[in-house]
């Protein structure tokens, strides 16, 4: 499989496919616990191809992409901060997941942060997603803080965890 694994810079051709994946995976981490309702709205609201495509043309941000045999299967979004790249979103189909694919994304983060100079790597994760969490852990990241995040009138607590690079 993994030889037709490949990474790459997403742009706006990409655009339909990186929609599909954020509402796929959005969904997937989210839905428990979630009102429907709520989850709808924000599907709709949030992940629509005309914001992508706002966020894929700013500059202090890229898209990388990680495709089977030119298809997308996940992406992570990174943002330039001061000291450091923000890993904004990491989602990966779960049919993908536990095969080391995550592992081949947080290496191309950690590798796009050294060419931007920076010292770190940060990222805010949901707080009942326990195997991302401990993915992030194993891959050296302490938590730092918190932060929420309203899925409708639903407060979300995310750890905050960033790595030294």
């Amino acid at each position: 499989m993994n030889n037709q694994i490949t990474l790459t810079y997403l742009d706006y051709d990409d655009l339909d496919a990186l929609q599909v994946v954020s509402v796929v995976s959005f969904y997937e981490s989210f839905i428990d616990g979630a009102d429907p309702l709520d989850m709808q709205e924000y599907l709709q609201t949030q992940l629509t191809t005309e914001i992508l495509a706002v966020e894929l043309a700013q500059s202090t941000s890229k898209f990388i992409g990680i495709k089977d045999h030119q298809i997308l299967i996940g992406y992570m979004k990174v943002n330039d901060e001061k000291d450091a790249i923000e890993i904004q979103r990491i989602y990966l189909l779960k049919d993908y997941q536990n095969k080391g694919l995550g592992q081949r994304l947080l290496d191309e983060a950690n590798r796009y942060a050294k060419t931007k100079q920076k010292r770190y790597l940060r990222l805010a994760v949901y707080e009942k997603n326990h195997a991302a969490i401990r993915f992030y852990e194993r891959y050296g990241f302490k938590k730092i803080g918190i932060k929420h995040f309203l899925l409708g009138k639903q407060d979300r607590i995310c750890p905050i965890l960033e790595k030294e690079i």
